[in-house]
Formats: structure tokens, C-alpha cells, sequence
């Protein structure tokens, strides 16, 4: 998230600073049983690549490259 941040940051053309994912995101915890990796997944799934999708509609190669990115380690 750190680099994903830094990308989105170093963007001051489209975005900037005040479009970094935060915290908000991961919180609350995993619960009820469900493993850390399928709640991470879910997380990166239903949140996190939605807003990068508005944030780079018209560049499908960066989505690309940040769904693999962060899904490489699950």
C-alpha cells in the first residue's frame, strides 16, 4: 500500500496527496472466522480496485499492474 500510495501521490497530473487509500480501508479486523487471506482479498477486490479504476479509467495496464501487485503474496 505504501508503494500504491506513492504512485498515487507522485501523480499530481490526475491526482495527488489527497487521493491516497488509508487505514479505513482494513479496518475493522477480520472476524468470524474468515482467514486473514480471503478478508484481504475481499478487501483488495471490493475496495481497493474499484477506486483504482476510477483513479485510472483510462490506463487498464496500471489496474493491471497493481491487481497483481497486490494479490502477488495471496
Amino acid at each position: 500500500m505504501k508503494e500504491l500510495n506513492e504512485k498515487i501521490s507522485g501523480d499530481t497530473a490526475n491526482l495527488g496527496r489527497g487521493f491516497c487509500i488509508g487505514h479505513s480501508f482494513f479496518c475493522p479486523t477480520p472476524s468470524q472466522g474468515i482467514p486473514d487471506e480471503i478478508w484481504y482479498r475481499q478487501v483488495i477486490d471490493t475496495e481497493i480496485l474499484p477506486l483504482l479504476e476510477e483513479y485510472w479509467f483510462d490506463d487498464l495496464d496500471e489496474i493491471n499492474i497493481w491487481r497483481e501487485r497486490l494479490l502477488s503474496d495471496y
